[in-house]
């Protein structure tokens, strides 16, 4: 869960854990919902991935307005993941604290920058490490997984590398709270908006395309995305929450937004305009869903 310390050098790459892992376990709560959560995070990767067309995102049409990845690029990283889980959960059921399991995430980086060559999925290691971890000590009880993940949101932020990222910088610059903000405050763009529109979406009309979509069209319209305001300023925020609201629009008008959603993907591209933020979020809604169903309360 990595997103901050990057001081390792991607000179070579470590010994990948046991993909095994995780199915030698006797399962016992909570470490059978930590074990399906961990296949429900890799899952909802691929399924992010899969989803097609996406504004300035790569898919299996384009690489949106990621000039430097590919569809197969961003597969083979997907199936580095498992081997993150494992390592993650194997260091928490040692009793590891959180710096240990920050480590795990920066091993992460590391083989997938030596397997890849590129930051495919670094934010979505942060992320979904958050939310391993704040499982493990929620003891997999999913009414308090929310305060379990802004408390390790809290204590990593506290304890992690100061080195700065993109994301950092556009923080600063334009005064958005951005990841950070969103974690330590329990993830309301996908617990409060994202998961139940897919839920509530999927349960009224049962079409899975239509909920990812849905799923989409919130988290365009609540999550700061640093990668947006690293890229194209304030301008592209609010071009892309803009956007956001036209799917949404569409979508509850029983519209096909597939034509919209591929040239807005022309114009992102042309301004070289991304949402990696959503897309992370996007992937931990899919996972979440998976692994508990639809959200409490």
């Amino acid at each position: 869960m990595s997103a901050i310390d990057r001081r390792a050098s991607v000179s070579c790459s470590p010994a990948i854990p046991s993909k095994s892992f995780l199915r030698r376990w006797t399962p016992t709560w909570p470490w059978l919902t930590l074990r399906k959560l961990g296949e429900s995070l890799t899952a909802g990767a691929l399924r992010e991935l899969d989803l097609t067309p996406k504004p300035g995102l790569v898919d299996r049409h384009d690489n949106g307005s990621h000039p430097d990845l590919t569809y197969a690029r961003m597969r083979t990283s997907v199936r580095l993941l498992p081997a993150y889980y494992a390592d993650l959960l194997e260091r928490l059921r040692a009793g590891g604290p959180l710096a240990s399991c920050i480590e795990a995430g920066r091993l992460a980086e590391v083989r997938m920058i030596a397997r890849v060559g590129a930051n495919c999925h670094r934010g979505y290691i942060f992320l979904s490490g958050l939310t391993l971890v704040g499982a493990h000590r929620a003891q997999g009880d999913v009414d308090r997984l929310r305060t379990a993940i802004a408390d390790v949101a809290l204590e990593f932020f506290s304890i992690a590398s100061k080195e700065e990222s993109h994301g950092d910088q556009a923080r600063r610059a334009f005064g958005v709270g951005g990841i950070r903000k969103e974690s330590e405050a329990g993830l309301p763009s996908v617990f409060e908006a994202a998961w139940p529109r897919y839920t509530n979406s999927l349960r009224r009309d049962g079409d899975h395309l239509r909920a990812e979509y849905h799923a989409i069209a919130s988290l365009m319209q609540h999550v700061e995305d640093t990668t947006a305001l690293h890229r194209c300023g304030l301008g592209g925020l609010t071009r892309m929450r803009e956007d956001g609201r036209i799917l949404q629009a569409l979508l509850d008008q029983g519209s096909d937004p597939r034509a919209f959603l591929q040239r807005t993907n022309e114009a992102y591209r042309q301004i070289g305009l991304t949402m990696g933020g959503v897309a992370d979020c996007l992937a931990l809604t899919f996972a979440l869903h998976a692994c508990f169903g639809g959200p409490r309360g």
